[in-house]
């Protein structure tokens, strides 16, 4: 645009294309995964033009981005840390590119901390020797590990959700198990069954994971509730013999 200006200056006439000529961003765009994964999920910017420009104003006014187009030499480090550095500094920070992303989904914010992560780890694990067909992203899961995880973690809980109840109720005093809500019993009974059949799990994992299912997807009360009966039901597996851990499992409990 600015070389199209009819009273063009020098400057106009020849940017600095440092950051155009990052070689992040072809890296990512000719990936041939990426661009399959294009053709079967439509995806654009386009319909939301606004977000863009606020993201590209924030980036020339920051210190860094001066830094980085001023810099004498620059490595390929050098761009994947400037690339990382928007990510992490601005766009997951940035509350309007939120509410965009909001509006297209409600379940965004159910995800948005598991896809920053992957987003991240991918643009670490880019290195110069990157070619298009190339395998680029972090993998979400371990196919075959996390799929068998999940079953049995949830065959148990299907199985012993009655035993569960009764665990449960006796700590649930002058409040009947009946009026708990059931994704409160349901998320206590999968903390219950990882605890007791997932020694390699510490005690302390399952806990923090399981608290934090109970606030994304629970009342705001629920938190603390679920965390003082599972405290109690931890006690009470150690006495009976029923919290058996080994190996990464015997790590903090």
């Amino acid at each position: 645009m600015a070389r199209n200006r009819h009273c063009a200056s020098e400057a106009d006439l020849h940017p600095n294309t440092r950051f155009i000529d990052n070689p992040i961003f072809p890296v990512i765009e000719k990936n041939k995964k990426y661009q399959y994964y294009l053709q079967n999920h439509p995806l654009s910017w386009n319909d939301a033009p606004e977000v863009v420009n606020k993201i590209f104003e924030e980036l020339v006014a920051s210190q860094y981005y001066q830094l980085y187009m001023h810099k004498e030499s620059v490595t390929f480090d050098d761009h994947k840390k400037m690339v990382i550095k928007i990510f992490v500094d601005i766009i997951t920070q940035n509350d309007f590119f939120f509410q965009t992303l909001e509006d297209k989904s409600i379940f965004w914010n159910d995800d948005f901390e598991l896809v920053f992560g992957i987003v991240y780890k991918t643009l670490k694990g880019i290195k110069a020797a990157t070619t298009e067909n190339s395998d680029i992203f972090y993998p979400i899961y371990n196919s075959e590990e996390d799929t068998e995880f999940a079953k049995t973690l949830l065959r148990k809980t299907i199985l012993d959700y009655e035993k569960d109840m009764e665990i449960i109720n006796k700590y649930t005093v002058n409040w009947e198990v009946e009026r708990i809500s059931d994704i409160d019993k349901l998320i206590m009974a999968a903390a219950i069954s990882e605890l007791m059949y997932f020694p390699s799990i510490p005690v302390k994992v399952t806990l923090d994971e399981f608290i934090e299912i109970s606030k994304a997807y629970s009342s705001p009360k629920s938190s603390s509730f679920i965390n003082g009966i599972l405290d109690k039901i931890v006690l009470l597996l150690k006495e009976n013999g029923q919290l058996n851990k080994s190996g990464r499992g015997l790590m903090e409990k």
